[in-house]
């Protein structure tokens, strides 16, 4: 019986997810399904890759079906290449993964607005505001007489008002994990982090409070500021760099970033896993890269800084080395 921790290797995982395509395309001869039999018999590592691959069927089969179809969808040729190489991502990553959040879009599947990992959308809401939206985002809205509230589930947006005359409707609110924004007539970005809020001022004027504090005079961030807040408090307010609003020209701008934070940046952008050798944490990033093509990316790392590229898994694993 394989062990539980067992190290499959990645020759196994990949048989694993061709039988998993297979299956999907229709049911199996006689003879493949004794062949696919013989298989799994024919070592622990095909055993323990095939467990794993059972228990990713049925985490799918818990999934949205618009979320589980395009990662189990039959693909030929080259695209059927790709989709073995992203189950066997799947199942090397293990539950943490594809039972978790970045890669299905647990957030995203159910919310009024949405983009999908590397997507881009414009929409304009029932007031005639205009909303971007930037990779991996979702919102919900809620629009009536008393108040027009947007609530930014997760990702990045800019929000442009409209002026509304009517009696139709209300101030426009804007809720994220930590607190709430209220924009006087205004053009700002939104970006949801990990137990943290970023607000950006293009034009006008942002009251910002955080959720776990009192009312203040000194929340109004003004045209040409970001602010950074937890629950509890807002940080210090610094001078609007170009940097925090590359990405509304499908851009990933950054100034001396560590390598590590930079690929995380650039993770929210690409399906797979990016992971930097500890040797290369901290190297020194600066430039601006083209979030409409992370592989274009990468290379333009490998040209400019001391590291080399190695692809895996049809491209959905990399890993950033020292050259």
């Amino acid at each position: 019986m394989p062990k539980s921790n067992q190290k499959i290797p990645l020759r196994a995982l990949e048989e694993a997810a061709e039988w998993l395509l297979k299956l999907q395309d229709a049911p199996l001869s006689k003879l493949e399904q004794q062949t696919f039999l013989d298989w799994q018999q024919a070592n622990a590592d095909n055993q323990a890759a095939w467990e794993k691959a059972q228990r990713l069927m049925h985490g799918m089969a818990q999934m949205p079906k618009d979320i589980a179809r395009p990662i189990l969808n039959r693909a030929d040729d080259e695209g059927r290449r790709l989709a073995i190489g992203k189950l066997a991502l799947l199942l090397a990553a293990g539950p943490t993964i594809w039972g978790g959040s970045k890669l299905v879009e647990s957030q995203q599947w159910s919310a009024d607005y949405r983009t999908t990992k590397g997507g881009f959308s414009s929409v304009t809401l029932p007031d005639g505001s205009i909303v971007k939206l930037n990779t991996a985002t979702a919102f919900d809205i809620q629009f009536n007489p008393t108040h027009r509230l947007l609530t930014l589930r997760e990702g990045e947006i800019e929000i442009v008002t409209a002026p509304v005359n009517s009696k139709q409707f209300g101030p426009f609110l804007v809720t994220t994990q930590e607190g709430r924004l209220i924009p006087l007539g205004t053009r700002f970005t939104v970006r949801q982090h990990q137990e943290m809020t970023h607000l950006a001022v293009i034009e006008g004027r942002v009251k910002a409070t955080p959720e776990h504090t009192k009312q203040s005079q000194n929340n109004i961030i003004e045209a040409g500021q970001e602010v950074s807040f937890s629950r509890y408090q807002l940080h210090a307010r610094k001078t609007l760099t170009p940097e925090s609003t590359a990405w509304l020209q499908r851009m990933l701008a950054v100034h001396k970033m560590p390598l590590s934070t930079f690929i995380n940046e650039v993770s929210r952008y690409r399906l797979g896993l990016l992971r930097v050798s500890p040797k290369l944490a901290a190297l020194p990033i600066s430039g601006s890269f083209p979030t409409t093509n992370t592989d274009t990316i990468l290379t333009m790392l490998s040209h400019t800084y001391p590291l080399t590229v190695s692809r895996h898994l049809g491209g959905y694993w990399v890993t950033l080395e020292a050259s």
